[in-house]
């Protein structure tokens, strides 16, 4: 297993919804939308999850459960949300 990219501290919503999207293909996750802003951005990673995030944090809300994670272990991040995603837990 690679190690993950260096988080990107400080970072702008971008560069955070960047970062993550690279992280999430090492989970074989592809097809990901991004919508970017000035102070969030959005990753759309599957129909039923999107993820949020101002640069510091990310988050979503999943069948009614609030997940957040900091930015600064996006590798942690990003494996996590890939269970989210995962076709067993899409209900």
């Amino acid at each position: 297993m690679r190690p993950p990219d260096p988080p990107p501290t400080g970072s702008s919503p971008a560069r955070t919804a960047a970062a993550l999207t690279r992280e999430l293909t090492h989970h074989g996750i592809t097809g990901m939308y991004t919508a970017t802003a000035e102070k969030v951005a959005i990753i759309s990673v599957t129909a039923s999850l999107t993820i949020w995030t101002d640069g510091r944090q990310l988050w979503c809300t999943r069948n009614g459960q609030r997940h957040t994670w900091p930015v600064t272990d996006i590798g942690t991040a990003a494996a996590r949300i890939a269970a989210l995603a995962s076709p067993a837990r899409d209900t």
